[in-house]
């Protein structure tokens, strides 16, 4: 028993239609790529505009006051053989941690080593839960106050729970 043999053009046919689907394929994968990196870049403006708004109305808060701390700025130290932290989640972290540093605003800045004790023991391996799904602990490096700005460094790592016998 010998089969009919498929006409040619119906297997062009099929071939067009593959490659139509490939290249659907192809096309959404390179538009959810850049849809990606807009959104990353969307939440990173916002961030900075919020923190921009929130330092200038410190700013114009305190400017008569030359002693005080007038802003904050943390740094997140990634050492070189670590995996780098997401964009998204050192956004968040950063923005938990200046929203717990925030009480010193407004500070004296000679007076700035009786809160250091206070913020080193609130920063000691804190843990942020819940950062996009993810927990990170939190260790304070250094402090440091220049005209006004309180510098923060800070480790971040993710976050593993101790494993209980």
């Amino acid at each position: 028993m010998r089969l009919k043999a498929v006409p040619r053009w119906l297997g062009d046919i099929a071939l067009v239609l593959v490659g139509a689907i490939i290249g659907a394929a192809v096309y959404h994968a390179m538009h959810l790529h850049q849809f990606n990196e807009l959104m990353m870049m969307n939440i990173d403006l916002q961030d900075r505009l919020a923190h921009y708004k929130a330092e200038a109305e410190d700013l114009l808060r305190y400017k008569n006051r030359r002693t005080i701390v007038k802003s904050i700025e943390v740094h997140i130290y990634e050492p070189a053989t670590s995996t780098a932290l997401p964009q998204a989640h050192e956004t968040e972290i950063r923005r938990r941690l200046l929203k717990d540093l925030s009480g010193l605003k407004g500070r004296d800045v000679f007076q700035i080593d009786e809160h250091s004790k206070l913020v080193e023991g609130l920063l000691a391996n804190k843990i942020y839960p819940d950062v996009h799904e993810k927990d990170y602990s939190v260790l304070l490096r250094t402090m440091l106050v220049t005209e006004g700005v309180l510098h923060v460094w800070v480790d971040v790592k993710p976050y593993i729970p101790a494993k209980v016998p």
